[in-house]
C-alpha cells in the first residue's frame, strides 16, 4: 500500500481529520454535561445562554425566591397614532383618540379591568384593541370609542342594538351575531367588549389571490348571512354596512362567520341618515336618495355574495355617479317611481318627454355629470370581460381548487355549471333594483342554492 506521496504528507499534517473505516466512526462524539448544570421541566441540560434568555424567569427566581414576574412591569410600548397628548388632561391625541399603551389596562377597579395586548385595527369611530380580562383571563376585542358626543352616542346605539339582539333575539348565540360581553367609560371614552373573532372575508379573499372562491363555500357563507338577517329583519333592524370587512370567521380552522360592527345599524323607524353603507355596497334606493328599509342589506348581501364567487367586487364605484352609472350598465335602468321619488335622482339623471309626452329618465355623460359637478370623473376601471351578471358568473374560470382533482371531469364541470345556474338566480333575487320585489332573507333562504335542492329553473319565490 502506498503511504508516501504528496496527498499521504498532506493528510498526516491536517488536524482534526481521521480515516472513517466503517459506521462507527460517524458516530458523534457527545460531551458529559459540565458538573452543576441546571435541567429544563423536559430532563433537558439548559445551557448559559438558555438560563439568560428563554428561562430567565426561573434563573431570577433561583436568585431571588421572592421574585415573581408580572407582565405588568414590561415597558409600555404605545399603540396609538400620533401618539402626542393633545386633549383630556393629555390622554387623547390630536384626533380625541384614547393614546394606548402595551400593558397598560382599561377599565374600573370595581368593575372589569383589561390588559392591553395589542392593536387590532383603527377607524373614524376610534380604536380596537386586543386585551385580556385580568379576572377570567379571557382574551377579548375592545373597542375604545374617540371622546367626542357624537361617536359616543352612535355608539351607545350600537350597545343597545347589540344588548337586544344578544338577550332577546339570539340568546343562545345561534344565528351568527357578534356577542357584546361588557361596555364601560374609561377618562371619558366609552369602550365596548367584543368576543375575539379572526380574519374578516376582504383578507380571506385576498389570501386567495382574489382568485374567488367554491360555490360550495359561497352557499356556506350566504346561509349564515341570512340566518343573521332574518334576525335582524324580524327585530325590524338594519346593518346599514354589511361588506366583507364586516364578516368574520370565529376562527381559521373552519367557515363559521359572525356579522359585526353595528355602529351604523338602525330601526327601521328611525332611518334619519342618508349617507350609509360603503360605495361598493350601496343600494340604488339610498344612492337616489328613496327612503330605505331591510331591503337595502339584502342588495349589499348581494353584491358580497357575487364578490367572494369571483375574487373581486361587483360594482366597485370611484364615486357615486360612477356607482349608479355601473349598476345601470350591468342590470338596466331602476323603476320610474324610484327615479321621481329620488331625492338625488337630478344629480345623475336627465328627465325628458317622450313621443308620446311620458315623462322619462336617461343617465347623465361623464363630461355632463362633471362639467355640471365641476369635478373631473373617469371612466371606471373594467374588472370583467363580460357586461352582464349571468355571462360574468358563467365565464368565471373554473380553477382546480373548486373541483376535486387537478383537471375537472365532465361531470364536475356540468355540476359546477348547474351550480353556477343556481347561484346566478340566487343573485339576481338579491339584486333586484326594486327594494319592493327583492328578495327577503326569509324568502332567500328557501332558494335551491341555500336548500340544496336539484335546480330545475328559474325560481319563483314564495311569499312571506
Amino acid at each position: 500500500m502506498m503511504v508516501d506521496g504528496p496527498s499521504a504528507k498532506h493528510a498526516q499534517r491536517t488536524s482534526g481529520f481521521r480515516r472513517v473505516r466503517d459506521q462507527r466512526d460517524l458516530r458523534p462524539n457527545v460531551n458529559p454535561q459540565p458538573a452543576g448544570r441546571r435541567i429544563d421541566s423536559d430532563g433537558n441540560f439548559l445551557s448559559p445562554l438558555r438560563q439568560l434568555t428563554t428561562n430567565l424567569v426561573d434563573t431570577y427566581h433561583i436568585c431571588n425566591p421572592q421574585f415573581r414576574y408580572e407582565s405588568t412591569h414590561n415597558p409600555r410600548r404605545v399603540l396609538t397614532k400620533p401618539s402626542k397628548p393633545v386633549h383630556n388632561d393629555g390622554y387623547d391625541n390630536e384626533d380625541y383618540d384614547y393614546i394606548l399603551y402595551v400593558n397598560d389596562w382599561l377599565g374600573t377597579e370595581e368593575g372589569h379591568k383589561y390588559l392591553i395586548l395589542d392593536v387590532l385595527g383603527q377607524g373614524t369611530f376610534g380604536q380596537v384593541v386586543k386585551c385580556q380580562n385580568m379576572k377570567t383571563h379571557e382574551v377579548v376585542a375592545v373597542k375604545v370609542v374617540k371622546n367626542k358626543p357624537a361617536y359616543f352616542n352612535q355608539s351607545m346605539m350600537e350597545v343597545t342594538i347589540l344588548e337586544l339582539l344578544n338577550n332577546q333575539c339570539d340568546p343562545n348565540d345561534e344565528h351568527h351575531i357578534l356577542r357584546l360581553h361588557d361596555s364601560f367609560i374609561h377618562r371619558n371614552h366609552l369602550c365596548l367588549v367584543f368576543e375575539l373573532l379572526s380574519s374578516n372575508l376582504y383578507e380571506l379573499i385576498k389570501q386567495n389571490q382574489f382568485q374567488g372562491l367554491s360555490t360550495q363555500l359561497v352557499k356556506v357563507f350566504a346561509a349564515q348571512l341570512l340566518d343573521a338577517l332574518t334576525v335582524l329583519k324580524e327585530a325590524r333592524l338594519i346593518h346599514c354596512d354589511l361588506k366583507p370587512e364586516n364578516i368574520l370567521l370565529k376562527s381559521l380552522s373552519s367557515p363559521q362567520i359572525k356579522v359585526i360592527d353595528f355602529g351604523s345599524a338602525c330601526h327601521e323607524r328611525q332611518t334619519v341618515y342618508t349617507y350609509i353603507q360603503s360605495r361598493f355596497y350601496r343600494s340604488p334606493e339610498v344612492l337616489l336618495g328613496n327612503p330605505y328599509t331591510a331591503a337595502i342589506d339584502m342588495w349589499s348581501l348581494g353584491c358580497i355574495v357575487v364578490e367572494l364567487f369571483l375574487g373581486l367586487p361587483l360594482f366597485p364605484g370611484t364615486s357615486e355617479y360612477n356607482q349608479i352609472t355601473r349598476i345601470v350598465d350591468m342590470l338596466g335602468m331602476p323603476p320610474q317611481y324610484m327615479l321621481e321619488l329620488g331625492k338625488q335622482t337630478n344629480q345623475f339623471f336627465d328627465s325628458y318627454a317622450d313621443m308620446y309626452g311620458n315623462k322619462k329618465y336617461r343617465l347623465k355623460s361623464i363630461e355632463q355629470y362633471s362639467r355640471e359637478h365641476n369635478t373631473q370623473e373617469q371612466p371606471g376601471k373594467q374588472y370583467f370581460k363580460h357586461n352582464t351578471l349571468p355571462d360574468i358568473i358563467n365565464n368565471a374560470p373554473i380553477h382546480p381548487y373548486k373541483s376535486s382533482s387537478s383537471r375537472a371531469s365532465s361531470h364536475e364541470v356540468d355540476k359546477e355549471m348547474a351550480n353556477r345556474a343556481s347561484f346566478i338566480d340566487f343573485c339576481m333575487g338579491l339584486l333586484n333594483l326594486n327594494p319592493l320585489e327583492r328578495w327577503t332573507p326569509q324568502q332567500a333562504r328557501g332558494h335551491p342554492f341555500i336548500t340544496g335542492e336539484k335546480w330545475t329553473g328559474p325560481w319563483k319565490v314564495r311569499p312571506i
